[in-house]
């Protein structure tokens, strides 16, 4: 993938220059975790702003959409801090979350020891598709059950938490701007 985006300007088209290659589809959740993670950074270090939306005491003059942090009252600092507080949380759960996706071989801690695997022959037979002739199955089989295993628990509790900071992504896709 190459992707080359023009400074923004208020007058004038932003210049634009994007090619996709075959294989940035292959994994695109991938592919696209690798720009969505520093991006995500960058907007958690550099924001001036959050969602309203985490703002609890929003001060009536203005409406519902994202605004600067002056929309809340001077006098609202805690609020203004727990805001801000619970909105990085929730950027924390999303760079998080793509940092895994990025990272690419996150599941391998939840393998332990090494893996063997064998083709053995099984006891089903089935017609070949395309010459319809009735041939033998294979079946893979561990032949390390002793010294390998594999934490399945653990795996689909990173899954999970992986998931809610996608879903969290999700959510808030529309007010990740600075």
């Amino acid at each position: 993938m190459k992707a080359k985006l023009g400074k923004f300007f208020r007058r004038g088209d932003r210049r634009i220059d994007i090619k996709i290659e075959n294989h940035d589809t292959w994994s695109l959740d991938h592919t696209l975790a690798l720009i969505i993670y520093p991006a995500l950074l960058q907007l958690k270090a550099t924001k001036h702003g959050l969602p309203s939306s985490f703002i609890d005491d929003k001060d009536e003059n203005h409406g519902n959409g994202q605004q600067c942090f002056d929309f809340i009252n001077e006098d609202s600092d805690v609020v203004f801090e727990e805001s801000i507080k619970r909105w990085d949380e929730t950027l924390d759960k999303m760079i998080w979350s793509f940092q895994q996706i990025a990272i690419d071989d996150y599941d391998d801690q939840y393998h332990h020891g090494e893996a063997k695997y064998d083709f053995v022959k099984s006891l089903k037979k089935f017609p070949n598709p395309i010459s319809g002739k009735i041939q033998d199955t294979f079946q893979m089989v561990d032949t390390n059950p002793d010294e390998h295993w594999y934490d399945y628990v653990g795996h689909q509790m990173h899954e999970a938490r992986i998931q809610e900071g996608l879903d969290l992504f999700a959510k808030y896709y529309r007010n990740l701007w600075d």
